[in-house]
Order: structure tokens, then C-alpha cells, then sequence
């Protein structure tokens, strides 16, 4: 069982590798740019996966309805929305903020699916939105000129668009929730979300506006880092969280998969030769307890 309980955390630090990654490629192509650009890498990967362990057959057409708007919804909307504001305002504020996931999916199980949550739930996500705030608030003293650290532009639009990705990100996740329950495979719905997202994001080609515009041409380093992104992103990581999801305890796997965070300060420490605030530290630890707290009870 600890076996897998491993695998939760290497699933994590995929995703904690995936954000850094993404940080510099942003910035250097535009987050709305790049998220249309690693849609199409993803989308290759999850088709020919979904083909390789053959589960195409598990998508009622029934379903699909549900897959596409969930998609809309959580890839086209949400993943844009998160990689313009790791743009904006670097991979640790981004990833700290994305945890406010765990506590809206709660809020929107009460609402639409009627589900009782428990104190300890409701609990959580309090802790949760405290240890964001103190993350946030305080955790970026000793890192300020490093380009992780930095912001483009508006913090608080940042924050913003940060905040609605956890959002959108839930609505999607709850939308699919009855799907996966009724026996559809999770990676050939993945592939439809994303590939269903791609082909609307390729149509921004046709729109004339700044923001929908690559802010420079694409070179052979930006097309393998957003592989790179994708692969461990969604790829890799996705799989090992499935694969420790079907031997483990799922609370404790979706806590540890959850600590993406902590992993995020520990490899700013190792490549910027600077440790992270105490307030970052305590904030990210507080806020993975809160993720526990609604994922375990």
C-alpha cells in the first residue's frame, strides 16, 4: 500500500515539474498561446493512449453531452484562465491558488448534487482559504527578482483569474463525477475534454485580437517545452494518479497527489539557492491540511 502512496507523490512532483515548466514558456509565448499549443500535444497523447488500452467503447453517446461541456468548462475555460495567470503571477502563487479546487468541489457538491458535506468538510475548506491567504499574502519576500517570483502586470487580476481556474476546474470535475460513476474510462474522456478544447481554442487562429496572438514565433525549445508540459502534466501524471487511485485509499492518494505546493517551494529553494518564506512554507502546509481534511473524512 505505501507502494502506491509513493506513486501519489510522484504524481505531484510531475505537476510541480509541469508548473515550472510552464512558468517560462508563458511568458515567453503568451499563456493563451501556449495552453493552445499544449492542448494539441495532450490531446495527441491521450487519443493514442485511449486507442492503446482500448476503452473507447466505455463513452456512451449518452455521455458525450456532459464530456463536452465539462470540457468547455474545465480544459477550455479553466486551463486557459490557469495558465494566463501562471503568466501573470509565477507557479507557486498559481499552484497554491488552484487548491481552492478541493474546496469548491465540496461547495458545489452541497449545491447541485446534493451532498452532505460534513463539519470536518466544511472544516477543510476554511483551512484551505486561510492557508491560500497567508500563502499568498506573505510568501514571497525572499524570492522577488527571480523570474518565478516576479509579476506580469496585475497581481490581483492574477489572483482573479487564478481563483475562477479552481472554479471552472471544479464545475468540470463535478459535472463528470456521475459520467465516471456510471463506468466511463477517465482517460478517454480526458481525451475527448481536451481534444474538444483544442479544436475550440484553434479557432482564436482566426480571431485578430492581441491577446488571442502567440507573442513570438514558435522555435523547437517552445514546441519541446510544451510537450515536456503536457507529458507530465497530463501524460505522466494523470496515469500515476489513476494507478495509485485503483490500490490505495483514494482520500489519502488525493492528499498526497495534492502537495504539488510543497514541491513547488522545495524546487524554487533548490534552483534559486534561496529558502522560501516561513509564511510560504506555513501557508502551503496549512492548505494541504485543509485538502486532507475534505478528501480523508
Amino acid at each position: 500500500m505505501i507502494y502506491y502512496y509513493w506513486i501519489a507523490i510522484a504524481a505531484a512532483l510531475c505537476w510541480a515539474i509541469a508548473s515550472l515548466v510552464s512558468a517560462d514558456v508563458t511568458r515567453t509565448l503568451g499563456g493563451l498561446a501556449f495552453n493552445r499549443l499544449r492542448l494539441f500535444f495532450v490531446s495527441i497523447m491521450l487519443i493514442c493512449y485511449t486507442f492503446f488500452i482500448d476503452t473507447w467503447i466505455t463513452i456512451n453517446t449518452e455521455y458525450l453531452t456532459i464530456i463536452i461541456i465539462s470540457g468547455l468548462i474545465g480544459i477550455f475555460i479553466g486551463d486557459t484562465l490557469l495558465f494566463i495567470a501562471l503568466q501573470k503571477i509565477g507557479p507557486r502563487r498559481n499552484n497554491i491558488l488552484f487548491s481552492l479546487a478541493a474546496p469548491f468541489t465540496v461547495i458545489i457538491n452541497i449545491i447541485f448534487l446534493k451532498e452532505i458535506a460534513s463539519f470536518i468538510n466544511i472544516f477543510g475548506c476554511f483551512v484551505v482559504f486561510f492557508g491560500v491567504v497567508i500563502a499568498i499574502a506573505y510568501g514571497d519576500k525572499n524570492n522577488v527578482e527571480h523570474r518565478w517570483e516576479t509579476v506580469e502586470g496585475s497581481l490581483n487580476i492574477g489572483i482573479f483569474l487564478a481563483i475562477c481556474a479552481a472554479l471552472c476546474q471544479a464545475i468540470g470535475v463535478v459535472m463528470m463525477k456521475p459520467i465516471l460513476n456510471l463506468g466511463a474510462d477517465p482517460i478517454a474522456s480526458a481525451a475527448i475534454r481536451t481534444t474538444t478544447s483544442c479544436m475550440l481554442l484553434a479557432l482564436t487562429f482566426l480571431l485578430n485580437f492581441e491577446v488571442f496572438k502567440a507573442k513570438r514565433k514558435l522555435t523547437i525549445k517552445i514546441v519541446l517545452q510544451s510537450i515536456l508540459s503536457g507529458f507530465l502534466g497530463m501524460a505522466l501524471g494523470m496515469s500515476l494518479l489513476l494507478i495509485a487511485l485503483q490500490k490505495a485509499d483514494a482520500g489519502i492518494v488525493a492528499t498526497l497527489s495534492s502537495t504539488s505546493p510543497i514541491m513547488i517551494l522545495f524546487l524554487l529553494w533548490m534552483f534559486t539557492k534561496k529558502i522560501p518564506t516561513i509564511p510560504a512554507w506555513l501557508g502551503t502546509l496549512i492548505a494541504i491540511c485543509g485538502t486532507g481534511l475534505i478528501f480523508i473524512y
